[in-house]
Order: C-alpha cells, then sequence, then structure tokens
C-alpha cells in the first residue's frame, strides 16, 4: 500500500482527515485544535494513543479547562502550559490552539501523502503551521513545524508537544536525560515536589533499596501521578516500548528547539487514568512568566518565523531503546 489520505471520514460527526500507509494509521480532526486522536501501530492493530472512553472528542469554548475535555491523543500547547498573562490579557491553561478551529489541506504525489493544517492564537498572534507527512510504507510520521510571530512585538512564548500514550506495566520509558526535577507529585511514590534526582533513580521511600526505577511504568493500581522535568537532555528522542511484545514508538526532534522534555506520568492515581505523556517542550515550567523570569522562554522577533522537524519512529524486537538516530532520510532505533 502507498501512502494517502482518505478524506470524508468524521468521528462523533467532527469532520477528519486519514492518513495511512502499510505500517500507519493516523486520524486528524482539524476543527478540533488540530486534535489527533489515533495514531495506529498497524501491524500491531493497535492505537499508541490513549482515549479517554469517559469523554468523546466534542468542540470546546475558548478558554475551557483542558482537563475537564480533554479525550486523550496528541494536542499542540502554545503559547503556556499554565495559566499566564501575555501583554497583559490572560491565557488559558494549556494554551490557545486546542480549542480553536484549524485549517487544512491534504495531498498525494510519487508514494507520499500529507495533511497540511494551520492555525491562529488568539490572544498571541500567531500562526502554528504543521505538515503531517508518510512516505511509501515507513513506519515514520513525520511533522514539519512553521511558528510565525504576526506581531509588531517580539513574542515570548511555551511550545509543548502533546501526545499522551497508553500504556501496560509491560511498557518502559527511555530517554537520553542525567538530571530529572518532581514538578507534581501526588506523594512519596512519585518523588517531592521540587527536588532532583539522577535518571532513572528516583527517590522512593516505599521501595526497598530506597529508589525506584522511574522507567518501569508502574500498575494503575498504586493510584499515583507526577511530572517530571527532564531537564538537560543529551539528544532529542523519547521513547516507550511493550517490552512483552518488543513493539514502540520513540518521539525524535530537534534538541535546540525543544531542549526539554515533560513526563506525565498517571498510574491510576489521576481522576481514575491510566496513561503516559511524553513531551518535548521549549521551556520550563509551563507558566509563561515563571519560565521567562528563570530564562527558559523562547521569543520571535516581529515577523519571524521557527521552522523544526519531528517524527514519530514505530520499531519492533527491542525491549529497550539507546539511541535513535537519523540515517540516509530514516531513523535509527537501537
Amino acid at each position: 500500500m502507498s501512502a494517502r489520505v482518505i478524506d470524508g471520514w468524521s468521528l462523533n460527526g467532527i469532520p477528519a482527515l486519514i492518513l495511512e500507509n502499510a505500517a500507519l494509521r493516523v486520524a486528524v480532526l482539524p476543527e478540533l485544535g488540530g486534535h489527533v486522536p489515533e495514531l495506529v501501530d498497524k501491524a500491531a492493530d493497535r492505537n499508541l494513543l490513549w482515549s479517554n472512553h469517559r469523554t468523546s472528542p466534542r468542540r470546546a469554548p475558548y478558554g475551557a479547562n483542558f482537563d475537564d475535555w480533554w479525550s486523550g491523543g496528541w494536542d499542540e500547547i502554545f503559547p503556556t502550559g499554565d495559566r499566564a498573562e501575555l501583554h497583559g490579557e490572560p491565557l488559558p491553561y494549556m494554551g490557545e490552539l486546542w480549542s480553536v478551529p484549524w485549517s487544512a489541506t491534504a495531498g498525494m504525489a510519487e508514494g507520499r501523502a500529507w495533511i497540511e493544517a494551520a492555525a491562529f492564537g488568539t490572544i498571541a498572534p500567531a500562526r502554528l503551521e504543521r505538515t503531517m507527512e508518510l512516505r511509501g510504507d515507513e513506519p515514520v510520521l513525520r511533522v514539519r513545524y512553521r511558528l510565525t510571530n504576526l506581531d509588531y512585538r517580539p513574542l515570548p512564548f511555551l511550545w509543548g508537544i502533546h501526545p499522551c500514550f497508553a500504556v501496560t506495566p509491560a511498557h518502559r520509558i527511555d530517554l537520553p536525560a542525567v538530571q530529572m526535577l518532581v514538578g507534581v507529585s501526588s506523594g512519596p511514590v512519585m518523588g517531592e515536589v521540587g527536588a532532583s534526582y539522577a535518571w532513572p533513580d528516583q527517590p522512593d521511600s516505599a521501595a526497598p533499596n530506597g529508589t525506584r526505577d522511574a522507567r518501569r511504568i508502574l500498575a494503575a493500581s498504586v493510584a499515583v501521578f507526577g511530572g517530571h522535568w527532564a531537564t538537560d537532555l543529551r539528544e532529542g528522542w523519547l521513547a516507550l516500548t511493550d517490552s512483552a511484545t518488543r513493539r514502540g514508538v520513540a518521539l525524535a526532534f530537534s534538541r535546540d528547539v525543544f531542549p526539554y522534555a515533560w513526563l506525565w506520568q498517571v498510574y491510576g492515581g489521576w481522576r481514575g487514568h491510566y496513561h503516559l505523556c511524553l513531551e518535548p517542550w521549549t521551556g520550563y515550567p509551563m507558566e509563561l512568566q515563571q519560565a521567562g523570569a528563570a530564562g527558559r522562554t523562547r521569543a520571535l522577533a516581529p515577523g519571524e518565523s521557527l521552522e523544526t522537524e519531528t517524527a514519530f519512529v514505530l520499531f519492533d524486537g527491542l525491549e529497550r531503546v539507546t539511541s535513535v538516530e537519523r540515517e540516509s532520510g530514516g531513523f535509527r532505533v537501537r
């Protein structure tokens, strides 16, 4: 099967575009903030993204609480994570782009297929363009971004790519980090807020040796949650592997654009959910003013654009990941 786009599909009455080849199927809901509810590993017949079965994708009003409308999947978070201000105006939680309609077009040529989508900020004078592409039957979803400041003033921002993955206790996290910072914690099992630790040995007073291996996904019955920052990524990648099936997905990105990563780990302790978000971020913490005070926001000059590429790479035959390398126009996961 060559890569193709399927139009005319809908989810809960919301128009959708399908991008697929023999390895992958990706669903996009442009009218719903460019939301991606499905990233399907076709060989395993499994949606890698987590779905909130209590909340279907639906249109949310601007400024709504993201958590109360969140159906899982993948969203773009810009220009802040937590509530903040921009030029004296309040920015909503998890930013603006997830709750505004995106425009979208699709195309196919020479074995490639793509979906081009774009959205404007409401308070932030910015445009984000995202092109998702499949080539032949490669198990790689390539994503190109272009972020443009439309203002007459410099535009400070935070930007995070927010895919949420379905997990089991057999899953394992790998990333090229040395130090981690606990940003959110439900209790001792997920660390003390503000504490740093050397990856993957997270302090846990309940563990036999006083630490636990943070690469291992806890069971939902443990009923905990936490958010940890990777503050010193050596390379631009994150990986999640199902050790039971030896299949997984790696997210490759430019460390120059996304030097940090956020691990939102929900192991039964938040609203009864069980999932993991592996998120590249341009800065931290998630509140724009706090990140700015720490010198960890980015800014675009008037009319300036930032372009970058990311990729979701499926792999098999591995129980853990030690590297994600670009080679010969593709990717090798080891």
